[in-house]
């Protein structure tokens, strides 16, 4: 039997059609490809972008900050003068009990050099605290010298930051292009760089800040056990 030629074309186009809905359905089930990107970024800002009224509060800080070290430091100078006015008048108290004690063992007054030398003991641990109440102040006062520096340091890193913000804006604003846009981008470039160059001043003051904050805590401890002392009659 003869199959006629026409069913034959047929049937072969049929079997196209299944196919490619065949393929299709494969298709429609594969996940799409994430995109390549066609370009990556060359330059990252180091210096993250803040907004400038972000910058204007940190400066305000940093000059509050000054004003309360420069305070600081002038209290710690008038309390280190009265410690050492006081040191003074302790020295003179000492020197004054030691000749009363030479002369009551010259005297023979046995009972009074006793007493005397009980009270050479008292005034002793008077002044030892006075000393370490006048190493205290001085620790203060270097403590305050070094928050000023800080603040000094930080309004200079963010007068900095505020011009590199300001210029990154004038710069988004304008359409540069050619050896104009190299130019601005080198500007930026060297900006940040000197911004990030304060920003390593800052956190290297911030780490003698510290040193002598603990330095301070150390001096109010030695002076808290030498008070101690004169209460606790040790």
């Amino acid at each position: 039997m003869r199959i006629p030629t026409s069913s034959i074309f047929f049937s072969a186009l049929a079997s196209l059609v299944i196919l490619a809905a065949g393929e299709g359905a494969v298709a429609a089930q594969t996940p799409p490809q994430p995109a390549i990107p066609e370009t990556t970024e060359r330059f990252l800002m180091l210096v993250a972008p803040r907004g400038i009224a972000e910058i204007d509060r940190d400066l305000e800080s940093a000059g509050q900050a000054q004003s309360v070290a420069i305070e600081a430091e002038q209290r710690a100078q008038e309390q280190r003068s009265l410690a050492a006015a006081r040191i003074q008048e302790s020295k003179k108290m000492i020197d004054a009990n030691k000749e009363k004690q030479k002369a009551a063992k010259r005297e023979g007054k046995q009972s009074e050099a006793v007493i005397l030398k009980t009270e050479q003991k008292a005034l002793q641990r008077e002044k030892d605290m006075l000393d370490k109440r006048e190493a205290l102040r001085d620790a203060e006062i270097d403590l305050a010298r070094k928050r000023n520096e800080l603040a000094i340091l930080s309004k200079q890193a963010l007068d900095l930051e505020r011009q590199l913000a300001l210029k990154r804006q004038a710069q988004t604003d304008a359409s540069v292009s050619g050896p104009e846009s190299a130019r601005a981008a080198r500007l930026l470039i060297d900006l940040e760089k000197t911004v990030l160059e304060a920003q390593k001043r800052v956190a290297d003051k911030q780490g003698r800040v510290a040193d002598g904050a603990r330095k301070v805590v150390d001096r109010q401890l030695k002076t808290l056990e030498a008070q101690q002392n004169i209460y606790g009659g040790n």
